[in-house]
């Protein structure tokens, strides 16, 4: 029986930088499939998805993954170690992943391992250090790798913890060792381009450089960075007005979200802390724009990706004892696989501990905390359709046949 190589992504849009780990990730981990859990419509910036997850799923197959199935919301838009651990619990409860592969600035495993063992020895003494980096004025990821370097040794500490992609290695690692021990954590370098950069290098560009020619119509990027039917895909949504979907798109909405919440329901959003409830509120009824929300309560403490998922929570209903609630994934939604793997889907249906949905039938045998996690999945592509510059009609899901490539 082939072996079977997990992968936690966004796809946001799919480009070269996947294509190539991808490939690694079989290879390194010597499996010859590739399951993958994908976010859905939105993801752990805070924003929505730039195309529904249909078609970055089918981009995906496309390329070398073998089944695509979507992390659910509740973990989608999530800091780090709830994004790694939601990942991490879907795909060990397949029962079909043996292996996790995942990028990293670092990836040499056993610097891995000693990152997520620094991490989660987080007690009193290493506490007051990160108060008191806080206090400075620092973001918390930067008064969390502060902190740990004061408490563990220096700069090379600091400057790794700081690091994208380690930050995410180090969470999947402890997420694994926490749930699934038995599954293989698979490091793989990140090719050219930093998490985020602007512009491309040694044949690679980010993922946020490519959403910013998505928002320009810049074909002749695209082609140059994403595989060519990626490239192809994108031109023909930018033609038809179906991409690239903005939170900008949804200015109205978000004010609207806001603007009906009183403070004290406006506390009860994830990450929202020390009064920050207090500028949301007056700052959603002096600004006018969702951008200008942000900019009016962004500040050193908070990341730009926290204050955007605490509005983006704000927009889809999600608060902090929904999250306390639901510490886990309650199914497993395929979105799609190819045509020559599917004896994969056999395998995930006779192997898996959660539900399998493929269908309505599916979804109406789930139970009402399952069936409530995954109606929140289907109101955010309901307001995907709307972020689109042509906004859509929102979609009957399940009146969708199952991507098969």
């Amino acid at each position: 029986m082939a072996a079977c190589v997990g992968i936690i992504a966004e796809y946001n849009p799919f480009h070269n930088g996947h294509l190539h780990q991808l490939a690694r990730a079989k290879e390194l981990s010597d499996c010859a499939h590739a399951i993958v859990a994908m976010s859905g419509s939105f993801t752990q910036r805070g924003e929505p998805a730039c195309a529904d997850k249909f078609t970055r799923a089918r981009w995906a197959l496309e390329n070398g993954a073998d089944l695509v199935v979507e992390l659910p919301t509740l973990f989608s838009m999530a800091g780090a170690e709830r994004f790694a651990r939601g990942g991490v619990a879907l795909l060990g409860a397949s029962g079909i992943a043996e292996a996790l592969s995942f990028g990293a600035e670092d990836a040499d495993i056993g610097t891995l391992r000693a990152l997520a063992s620094l991490t989660a020895l987080e007690g009193g003494a290493l506490k007051q250090r990160l108060a008191a980096h806080l206090a400075a004025g620092k973001s918390f990821p930067a008064a969390r790798a502060a902190a740990l370097a004061d408490a563990h040794g220096g700069e090379e500490i600091r400057s790794a913890l700081l690091s994208p992609n380690n930050i995410l290695a180090f969470e999947y690692i402890k997420a694994i060792d926490m749930l699934y021990p038995g599954m293989r954590p698979v490091p793989v370098r990140r090719q050219g381009a930093a998490h985020d950069a602007d512009a491309p290098a040694g044949g690679f560009a980010s993922a946020s450089s490519l959403r910013a020619a998505l928002g320009r119509s810049d074909a002749e990027f695209l082609g140059a960075f994403a595989p060519k039917n990626v490239s192809e895909d994108c031109a023909r949504l930018l033609a038809s007005g179906d991409i690239p979907c903005t939170a900008d798109a949804l200015s109205d909405a978000f004010l609207y979200a806001l603007r009906r919440l009183p403070s004290r329901e406006l506390a009860k959003l994830p990450d929202v802390a020390e009064g920050l409830e207090n500028a949301i509120y007056r700052e959603a009824r002096a600004q006018t724009r969702y951008e200008g929300v942000l900019a009016a309560i962004k500040s050193k403490r908070y990341t730009l990706a926290r204050l955007r998922r605490i509005l983006s929570c704000a927009l889809l209903g999600i608060t902090k004892e929904k999250l306390r609630a639901n510490p886990a994934p309650r199914y497993i939604r395929v979105l799609g696989a190819r045509k020559d793997s599917l004896g994969l889907l056999s395998r995930l249906a006779g192997s898996a501990s959660l539900p399998i949905v493929t269908c309505k039938a599916d979804y109406d045998g789930l139970g009402d905390e399952a069936r409530a996690m995954l109606d929140l999945d289907l109101f955010a592509a309901e307001v995907l359709a709307m972020a689109a510059p042509k906004p859509r009609a929102a979609e009957y899901e399940f009146a969708r046949p199952l991507t098969i490539v």
